[in-house]
């Protein structure tokens, strides 16, 4: 999935940025990149509420579950 954001980057983004397209990255084995991606998004949650807001925004809605018939 794949999200394209619009939205004034931080230095801290733009330092992370960088190093998540440099090239040692790209070829780095899959749990490097995943950390690190994550550690990104980390980033993006707690520093960056209107990314948030556009993500929330736009990802589809989940219906509730339906109560279990012990809760009745």
């Amino acid at each position: 999935m794949k999200l394209y954001l619009d939205f004034q980057p931080c230095q801290e983004c733009n330092i992370m940025m960088a190093e998540l397209s440099s090239p040692e990255m790209l070829f780095a084995d899959a749990k490097t990149r995943a950390d690190e991606s994550a550690k990104f998004l980390r980033h993006l949650t707690y520093n960056h509420n209107e990314v948030v807001q556009a993500v929330m925004n736009d990802l589809p809605k989940q219906k509730r579950n339906q109560e279990f018939d012990f809760f009745k």
